[in-house]
């Protein structure tokens, strides 16, 4: 049932996104057509080049923000709309509902990455991309050569950041719907007021952690601390460039976790879809 569920959010979101995508993959095309006619020195082609570039850039900006925006709108309708009524009588936990849908909306923010990175790939020609991958090779090769196996490390660390920076942001707009449909009234605005409450409060906690690392600098102590961290720091850069990225991933983990716990929590002891 599980797989079911998610294949139809597949449609869902490929019936919305793949036009888009098409979209970004034209306009690149387009440019690059237009490049042709780049000896000709002519006020028309520096409007039309510009004017390819700017509806690219839109094109993408657009294609992540829908990504997104889809995402919400099927995790809404699927589990806290009329549709929710159908969803929650069908043999699947809250659980596997939202694991699901996170799985999918984040399938597809790689889809519209990668389809990102193929209109740019077009969008520069054959001779130029290969040129970049040439340097990124090179460059790779080095850095190997320096760090041997760390990059490899850096790159996974990378990729698994990105991951659970994706999936962390879904849960906290996941979290934010579920406290939003507690209200009789008013759901969507009550969503919209928990985001903004988080933002300030992330806002706050940054400014105190500001002023006590301001108010502590006057410590002896404190500024001892800080050295030696800086020290070890500078005589381990590889060592410390591998455990902020871990703190930064487990934060993200365990900060996503927390907002899955309560979604799945509400969904279960507190569904409302009145």
């Amino acid at each position: 049932m599980v797989g079911k569920l998610m294949k139809y959010d597949f449609m869902s979101f490929f019936r919305l996104l793949l036009p888009v995508q098409l979209i970004i993959i034209g306009i690149a095309a387009i440019n690059r057509i237009i490049q042709i006619f780049e000896s000709s020195d002519t006020s028309a082609y520096h409007i039309a080049f510009v004017s390819s570039i700017v509806l690219l850039v839109i094109s993408c900006l657009v294609a992540l923000v829908m990504t997104v925006v889809i995402a919400i709108v099927r995790f809404y309708q699927g589990l806290y709309s009329k549709e929710g009524y159908l969803s929650h009588t069908l043999p699947v936990t809250p659980a596997q509902h939202i694991l699901s849908k996170l799985l999918v909306s984040v399938i597809f923010e790689i889809g519209t990455v990668f389809s990102i990175f193929l209109a740019l790939n077009v969008a520069l020609g054959g001779e130029v991309a290969l040129e970049l991958y040439k340097a990124g090779f090179f460059l790779f090769g080095k850095a190997f050569g320096l760090y041997h196996v760390h990059v490899i490390l850096f790159i996974i660390e990378l990729v698994l950041g990105l991951l659970t920076q994706a999936a962390t942001f879904l849960l906290t707009l996941y979290f934010c719907i579920s406290i939003g449909q507690l209200a009789n009234r008013r759901k969507i605005l009550l969503a919209f007021g928990v985001f903004f409450g988080l933002y300030v409060a992330v806002q706050i906690l940054l400014t105190i952690f500001i002023i006590l690392g301001i108010a502590l600098s006057s410590n002896p102590g404190w500024l001892d601390f800080l050295e030696r961290i800086v020290d070890w720091a500078s005589k381990h850069l590889i060592a410390w460039i591998h455990i902020i990225a871990w703190i930064s991933i487990i934060l993200n983990a365990v900060i996503g976790f927390v907002f899955f716990l309560v979604s799945k929590t509400i969904m279960t002891k507190r569904l409302n879809l009145n």
